[in-house]
């Protein structure tokens, strides 16, 4: 579950918000003749609502108007449109409620996940922010109801003293409401979506390991195959023993000349992989789209000769069939084999001392991806983000964002000076 998330949340939110979204006593106004049936405004929004009871349910509307006298008009047509779907044996309520699309969306997705096209992980995350925040929040709510104010309402809310979320973790619940909005907007509830509280982000440069970092990480990693590290939890007691393999030190080579992703791990099979030899060695990667990205990513000339000798290692150990994996292919559970080089990798970070860069951020295997991209700016000869991103399955915004933060004019002062006039 992402962290952060709460079961209580509701019961954290500010008194003062709840107080946004109820009634405002003296703008309550029974609309005479019309049985239960009540106007009422609220400081959350400029409009006026109705409100009905009937058979022990209430139900709420927003009339979208701001004058009273259209207020009591509207507030008449929900009645007869009640009226009408009780006679009928009609759903009392519409369906057009926040929490029956994002129900339906929810199952949509969970088609998509057996499709292979969202991960569990993704699933698993908005199941958990659905149930702690979004519908304590939103479930009373029809979709058409749903307005910049009730939006900002629940940013605002959501993170407290208690609950200090980040601006990016903010972001992502926008991100599942959009999302909710929609699909409802894809099925016909509602025809356009509303305004968006805007969040101000800091873009933070990605953690990366320049050319002597690298250095001491590819040689203790090497001097260190075939030893087991003793892992301890933090009260000092024995947890496990890692064993670093020959994998995570091909793989620390290969990713830092191949720009794949950790993801890519635990896809990545021969079969996905073609050799070219020629004017230019390099490799041909053609493994599933990650993060919405499908292009082939084609490596550097040392991808070519880690996987010349991975394929003959693994051939003499019985893998390097097609649909065998790249790394770790004895182990299918393909989560487990992703954790398991994951914990190797974090145990040589820590014995060559490289945990953390300069700036204290922490380093994981995303860093090797990073590093790749990083030296093909520094290092290559006029290359152009466009290129490197295509290959990095990526954009060249998100390029430019977190990755050329690193540079400073003197990483390049040869193609600074490259044409100068004397």
């Amino acid at each position: 579950m992402t962290k952060g998330i709460v079961k209580n949340s509701q019961s954290r939110a500010d008194p003062t918000m709840r107080d946004r979204t109820q009634p405002i006593p003296s703008s309550l106004f029974k609309v005479g003749g019309f049985g239960t049936l009540t106007i009422y405004k609220m400081a959350a929004s400029p409009f006026w609502y109705a409100r009905y009871y009937e058979d022990g349910k209430i139900v709420r509307r927003s009339l979208k108007v701001a004058d009273k006298k259209e207020a009591i008009k509207a507030a008449k047509k929900v009645f007869v449109d009640l009226k009408h779907r009780k006679m009928n044996n009609l759903p009392f309520t519409k369906t057009s409620g926040f929490e029956v699309c994002a129900r339906g969306l929810a199952k949509e997705n969970d088609a998509r996940f057996k499709r292979g096209e969202l991960s569990k992980q993704k699933i698993s995350y908005d199941a958990g922010r659905l149930e702690a925040d979004l519908l304590p929040h939103f479930g009373k709510y029809e979709i058409a109801d749903i307005d910049y104010s009730v939006i900002s309402d629940y940013i605002n809310k959501l993170s407290t003293k208690d609950r200090p979320l980040t601006i990016n973790t903010l972001k992502i619940h926008l991100s599942h409401i959009k999302t909710i909005l929609k699909y409802a907007q894809r099925v016909g509830v509602i025809t356009g979506l509303p305004a968006f509280p805007r969040l101000k982000t800091t873009d933070t440069a990605r953690p990366w390991f320049n050319s002597k970092e690298y250095s001491t990480l590819h040689s203790v990693c090497r001097s260190r195959i075939g030893t087991k590290i003793r892992v301890d939890t933090k009260a000092g007691k024995f947890l496990r023993n890692v064993e670093i393999t020959q994998d995570v030190y091909d793989l620390i080579i290969f990713m830092t000349n191949s720009f794949i992703r950790p993801t890519d791990i635990k896809v990545l099979q021969h079969k996905h992989v073609a050799i070219i030899r020629g004017k230019d060695t390099y490799l041909r990667l053609t493994h599933p789209p990650t993060k919405g990205h499908g292009s082939p990513v084609v490596t550097l000339k040392k991808a070519v000769e880690v996987y010349d000798g991975l394929l003959e290692r693994q051939k003499a150990e019985g893998f390097g069939k097609p649909d065998d994996y790249l790394f770790c292919p004895q182990q299918l559970n393909r989560d487990y084999a992703l954790r398991d080089i994951t914990r190797q990798f974090d145990q040589v970070l820590k014995v060559a001392g490289l945990k953390t860069g300069s700036n204290g951020d922490a380093r994981t295997l995303y860093s090797l991806r990073h590093t790749c991209i990083m030296f093909r700016m520094i290092h290559g000869e006029g290359i152009d983000l466009l290129t490197i991103a295509r290959s990095a399955r990526t954009s060249v915004e998100m390029i430019d964002r977190f990755y050329a933060k690193h540079l400073t004019a003197e990483m390049n002062i040869a193609q600074l000076q490259s044409g100068a006039i004397d």
